[in-house]
């Protein structure tokens, strides 16, 4: 099953430039994973009732032939007992989760991984998902979801979609990253205009800043912000650039950090940005799998990770949180998991695997810290999100 998951997502895509075209190729599955982007039929509970089944005609078969066919008759109980499993598990989450309203108190999990909510489904309309690939929430109220229509939907902390907007420009590409300003505000890294986009939480667009270039004050395909506690602001970049650019609170460009080796390793499509309770930087440096501490002056501070699927290890980290702990949530979009990792690089817990049922991740994007503790994560290519409490 792994070696299936490996194959349907062509992930070093991510990371080739191609210096002849002027963007970066977009990230996304491959033709066959079945995807929202490949316009293939697709939903994040699938259902496979014996399918191919002919109806005989008319002419002597052969024994290939009816070899293959009581193959099928063979297999359809297996294929329904799969089909009432998943109803089954459905109609449990219903059950739980109106239970949880009806007491009013903390929900208990679905499933033995820990689940306590799932929300949204493959869909255009208000509280669904077209490939969601970034997510932040602002820790006391709302939780906010981009995905690949140029959409921000806000949501209760119990996953009840709120209020939707829409960036000013998506021809070129859409956005991948959110993040939520102390003070409430939304910064939006419209990757493919290479700007961010400063929202209030309720879609009123306020300012923007950054345009395209490799020099001061601009930007190549923009991915994550973060925030000191002075209200600086810190923006990755990837496709040439490959750095982290510093503003200041009124969007004054103050420098660039992390463009000289590290450890031998230029940034490779940083994605993931936090300025932990310490005032230090930690990257999510996709492409080389693995984590970048930097004072916010730009000196190195430490390195967590390399790549491989063991704890310690990582598989394209692509989004980065701060647990209430001290810890770091990390968020590994080809290793279909989550992975906590003290501050000195011991991995803590890992949770999630690769697949499609509850509890299951299929390369998932971001995840954050939001209402009540609990943890919400953008599974990707199963076009919905899932709430644990770690």
């Amino acid at each position: 099953m792994l070696d299936q998951f490996r194959q349907s997502v062509k992930h070093p895509v991510h990371c080739m430039r191609n210096k002849s075209s002027k963007l970066a190729p977009r990230a996304g599955p491959s033709a066959n994973s079945r995807s929202p982007d490949s316009g293939a039929a697709f939903t994040g509970y699938r259902i496979n009732l014996a399918p191919g089944i002919k109806p005989s005609v008319s002419r002597n078969r052969t024994d290939a032939e009816r070899t293959h066919a009581a193959q099928h008759v063979q297999a359809a109980p297996a294929r329904l007992d799969a089909a009432a499993l998943m109803i089954k598990e459905l109609i449990t989450h219903a059950f739980v989760l109106l239970a949880g309203l009806l007491c009013g108190c903390e929900r208990g999990p679905i499933t033995d991984s820990g689940v306590i909510a799932v929300f949204g489904n493959v869909g255009l309309g208000d509280g669904s998902f077209n490939y969601p690939r970034a997510i932040a929430s602002d820790r006391d109220r709302s939780v906010f979801v981009v995905d690949k229509t140029g959409r921000v939907q806000r949501f209760t902390g119990e996953g009840e979609f709120e209020i939707a907007w829409r960036t000013p420009d998506i021809e070129a590409g859409f956005p991948v990253g959110v993040a939520v300003h102390p003070d409430g505000r939304v910064f939006v890294a419209d990757t493919h205009y290479h700007r961010v986009l400063i929202y209030d939480r309720n879609g009123t667009l306020l300012h923007s800043f950054g345009r395209e270039g490799t020099g001061d004050g601009e930007f190549q395909l923009p991915t994550d912000m973060a925030f000191d506690s002075k209200g600086n602001i810190y923006v990755s970049e990837y496709y040439g650039n490959d750095r982290i650019t510093k503003w200041s609170p009124d969007f004054q460009f103050v420098g660039v950090l992390g463009t000289q080796p590290i450890a031998g390793l230029n940034l490779s499509r940083p994605t993931g940005l936090i300025v932990d309770a310490e005032q230090t930087l930690w990257i999510a440096d996709a492409c080389n799998h693995r984590l970048v501490r930097l004072s916010l002056e730009g000196d190195l501070l430490g390195i967590v990770g390399r790549y491989g699927s063991e704890p310690g290890e990582l598989r394209y980290p692509y989004d980065i949180a701060q647990s209430p702990d001290g810890s770091l949530m990390v968020c590994e979009y080809e290793g279909h998991r989550l992975q906590w990792f003290s501050k000195d690089g011991r991995s803590l817990r890992i949770w999630g695997k690769p697949g499609r049922a509850v509890g299951d991740l299929f390369a998932p994007w971001g995840a954050a810290y939001g209402p009540h503790g609990r943890v919400y994560v953008a599974d990707s290519l199963n076009s919905r999100v899932q709430v644990i409490v770690p």
